[in-house]
């Protein structure tokens, strides 16, 4: 016998009600209609309340259990809602029900009386494969999840959800497929019947004729399948296509299995078992699973098309699971349709057939780039979505049409107003048709245009030689060029390298491993003992695919701290962006500003802030935004090698600094005749950067140095205007010649007072007075010209330079160092100077002795 059901009061009563008289005891019988409890509760009239009376009725058979509440006991909504008021056994709950019968007892659920209740309510859960199957109560639902659960727990096994449509397969309507099959199958047979003529000896077989070449896309097109669905296979549509050939005669599918399929379902059927969930009619799922699967050994007939799952542009996993999800893992090239769910294994999206797409759900809004696109140079995407299709692009900018309520449909009956005419049914049936009918129009393009064959006449184009190429041979000799006429070999445009299944299979084998280990080391958990009642399993369970999908998908970016660049759009809060998420999701630290703790900076453009900022702080990783795509397709770390962003070139922010005119020039003055050259002199050079050195544009001329000590050296101490100066000078012009004198490099005698800071002063140019007589040092402006001129006009030169050793020295006998016939540069002075000085000492001499002389008398 089954476990009572629980009855709870209806919510319509006038809440608070008090329970006046219980109608039925314990243990007795009742049937649909009979009375179980009076109540009383108080009406407020117009006028004044008063105490009004009311009665409850059983809406099901069978024996009262347990009654909840008392006569006498106030009741309100709040505890009407929480506690069952009486518990009935039940002779037959119709937990399972089919086509409006009770699968159990055989009795019709579709009776409904004044009660309110029907039956059919009670089993309203669909978790079969098809649409005509039985329907489920919960308490049925669980009880079978319950079984499967045991069941695979048993066989060491998890569910499995395959989606079919560019994760196992690609399909196609167009009819270039077939024509290349042919002739690849004709080339094939003209090849079988020359080897049968040749022989049977392979040495001796002759090769077929070169000109009789193979279609070059025949080897990957091999093991295509082909079937034909008719036009009521299709579906049902509301209005004919435009060409109607679809919809009348049907059309030839191409379905090209992806690489390792067999091998990968054969090894994944030990460790789970498989269900199939596609966006394809029924027809066409059993068709694909006839081809790949024919004997059932994979699939077993679980296979559930968008006829069977309520939605054309979502799918569920309570659809076939709608208690428990801890044991299935989903494959699907598409995560928009699930949700994100955390039982998801994302595929990348099989694209064999270029700039197909899927023709099954081509209805579905194509997914937004997450990323901003590249410049021409950077490393793109390993695997690039594909391009949409000019049909694909008019269904998904129509989409939002059929999915918005607020909106009509074009070409039907149905507006805002009718909406509030027609029934949930029929509306849903109308969207439907019109999304049937805009996939037909899709199929219809493909049979019509054939983008295959264009695409195969476009790599041809690309791979004809040009006219004076090197593809062409010429004939050299006295005579005339004469070009030779060579055929361009017909390239493939099918590729057959695809190995995504090999990455899907090791990540599937990964989650079932952990899944196992979990489940041993807790085997005596109370939660997985056979309960009486149907008891969810406590969500903080290791043994779950939901902990144990993003456990994996997080190691992907494990210790990453990552910093976006022109990649989030500024008027974008960036935690809300897709790309943020998508991060946050595989494991990465994201950051909107550089500091110490960043890692790699994903970028979609050189030159910004952030990337400049970065490359000057140095330890962190300038990469592509495909660095951060390949490594989520592939929900693995990608070498950062390939993606590094290139240095930026070496080049100056304000132009480079332009070189002296005259070589021996270090200054930054201009030319003579150049005006306000102080203003010049205040340029400041600037700095790059590159690598890790920073270098100064104007470089030091060093021979120009050199010069000017030179020059500085060879002056002489003769006056200067009458003027004697005992001062050595180091390249500096005297203050009475008009010019400058650097504080630093000034060296005054011991007696002169030291001299203040000067400003530089600008120089007479000719426009701002009539030449003198001394023209040529009006026209001296730059200080290491005027020096020059200065050094030009000294007739001596100075001793400083000449040099001397020690041989210059010899010893007297007396010990003592005699004089050099060549004076040192202490001791050798002008002898003009050294008779002045003479003269001035003897004239001192005789004031004394006049003075002595005068005083002793």
């Amino acid at each position: 016998m089954s476990d009572p059901s629980d009855l709870y009061l209806p919510p319509h009563l006038p809440y608070p009600i008090k329970i006046t008289a219980i109608a039925v005891p314990e243990s007795a019988d009742v049937q649909r209609g009979t009375r179980l409890l009076s109540y009383s509760f108080s009406y407020k009239g117009a006028e004044k309340s008063e105490l009004r009376f009311g009665t409850w009725d059983s809406s099901i058979e069978g024996t009262v259990a347990k009654w909840n509440f008392n006569p006498g006991e106030t009741i309100s909504q709040r505890k009407a809602k929480d506690i069952p008021a009486l518990a009935i056994t039940e002779p037959c709950k119709h937990g399972m029900q089919l086509s409006g019968l009770c699968c159990l007892c055989g009795k019709d659920m579709t009776s409904f009386d004044y009660t309110g209740f029907s039956d059919a309510s009670r089993a309203s859960i669909q978790m079969t494969h098809s649409a005509t199957g039985p329907t489920v109560s919960l308490e049925e639902a669980q009880r079978i999840e319950r079984q499967t659960a045991e069941h695979l727990l048993q066989s060491r096994k998890l569910s499995l959800i395959v989606d079919l449509d560019q994760t196992i397969v690609h399909a196609t309507v167009d009819p270039t497929v077939g024509e290349w099959i042919t002739e690849g199958e004709a080339w094939e047979a003209r090849n079988a019947k020359l080897k049968q003529n040749g022989g049977t000896n392979k040495d001796t077989i002759p090769l077929p004729d070169t000109r009789d070449e193979v279609n070059p896309n025949w080897e990957a097109l091999k093991d295509v399948k082909k079937f034909r669905l008719g036009p009521e296979a299709l579906g049902q549509t509301g209005k004919k296509g435009k060409d109607k050939s679809v919809e009348n005669d049907g059309c030839m599918y191409y379905i090209k299995p992806r690489p390792g399929w067999f091998q990968f379902l054969s090894e994944v059927a030990n460790k789970y078992e498989m269900h199939v969930y596609t966006m394809g009619t029924r027809a066409y799922a059993e068709e694909v699973c006839a081809a790949i699967d024919p004997d059932g050994k994979f699939f077993g007939g679980r296979i559930l098309s968008r006829d069977e799952s309520g939605s054309m542009t979502q799918k569920s996993l309570q659809r076939l699971f709608p208690c428990d999800q801890s044991m299935v893992v989903i494959i699907d090239d598409r995560a928009d349709v699930w949700e994100w769910s955390p039982n998801l294994v994302k595929v990348i999206p099989y694209d064999f057939f270029v700039g197909i797409g899927d023709i099954n759900s081509a209805f579905l809004p194509k997914i937004a780039p997450m990323t901003p696109e590249l410049p021409p140079d950077a490393p793109h995407a390993l695997k690039p979505p594909p391009e949409a299709t000019p049909a694909e692009a008019i269904i998904s900018s129509q989409l939002t049409e059929l999915t918005d309520e607020s909106l009509s449909l074009p070409g039907t009956a149905l507006t805002i107003d009718d909406s509030l005419v027609f029934g949930e049914n029929e509306r849903s049936e109308i969207v439907k048709n019109e999304i049937l009918t805009r996939n037909h129009e899709v199929l219809d393009q493909q049979v019509e245009e054939r983008p295959l064959a264009k695409k195969q006449e476009e790599l041809q184009v690309e791979l004809a030689p040009t006219p004076g190429s090197s593809n062409g041979r010429t004939a050299k000799g006295s005579g005339p060029v004469v070009p030779t006429v060579k055929s361009t070999p017909r390239k493939a445009l099918l590729k057959n390298d695809d190995i995504e299944l090999t990455r899907v299979q090791n990540l599937l084998n990964e989650v079932h491993r952990r899944f196992f280990a979990f489940y041993d080391s807790r085997k005596g958990d109370s939660t997985l003992a056979k309960p009486k009642t149907p008891v969810r399993r406590p969500k903080t369970v290791d043994y779950d695919v939901r902990v144990i999908i993003p456990q994996l998908r997080q190691l992907t970016f494990e210790g990453i701290h990552i910093l976006f660049s022109s990649v989030i759009p500024l008027d974008t809060r960036p935690e809300s962006t897709e790309i943020w998420r998508t991060a946050i999701a595989f494991g990465a630290q994201c950051y909107t500003e550089l500091n110490s703790r960043i890692t790699h900076v994903v970028a979609a453009k050189r030159g910004t802030v952030k990337v400049d900022s970065a490359r000057r702080q140095g330890g962190i990783k300038i990469v592509w935004v495909s660095w951060f795509t390949d490594s989520i397709a592939f929900w693995h770390r990608q070498d950062e090698t390939p993606y590094l962003m290139d240095p930026e070139p070496t080049r100056a922010v304000g132009g480079p600094a332009s070189p002296p005119s005259d070589a021996h020039q270090i200054s930054s003055d201009p030319e003579p005749d150049a005006d306000d050259w102080d203003e010049d002199a205040r340029r400041v050079t600037t700095p790059i950067v590159t690598g890790d050195q920073e270098l100064e544009l104007d470089e030091v001329d060093w021979s120009a140095i050199n010069d000017e000590v030179e020059a500085a050296m060879n002056e002489s101490d003769e006056e200067e205007d009458g003027k004697s100066e005992r001062s050595v000078r180091f390249g500096n012009v005297s203050e009475d010649e008009g010019s400058w004198t650097e504080e630093t490099n000034s060296v005054t005698s011991a007696n002169s007072t030291p001299r203040g800071k000067r400003k530089r002063l600008r120089s007479v140019t000719p426009s701002d007075g009539g030449r003198s007589t001394d023209g040529d040092r009006d026209v001296l402006r730059s200080p290491l010209a005027k020096r020059k001129k200065i050094v030009a006009d000294r007739s001596g030169q100075s001793k400083l330079k000449e040099a001397f050793s020690a041989a210059d020295f010899p010893e007297a006998e007396d010990g003592k160092q005699s004089k050099s016939s060549t004076p040192t540069s202490l001791d050798r002075m002008d002898e003009d100077d050294l008779d002045d000085e003479e003269e001035d000492d003897d004239d001192d001499d005789d004031f004394l002795a006049r003075e002595l002389g005068e005083d002793w008398g």
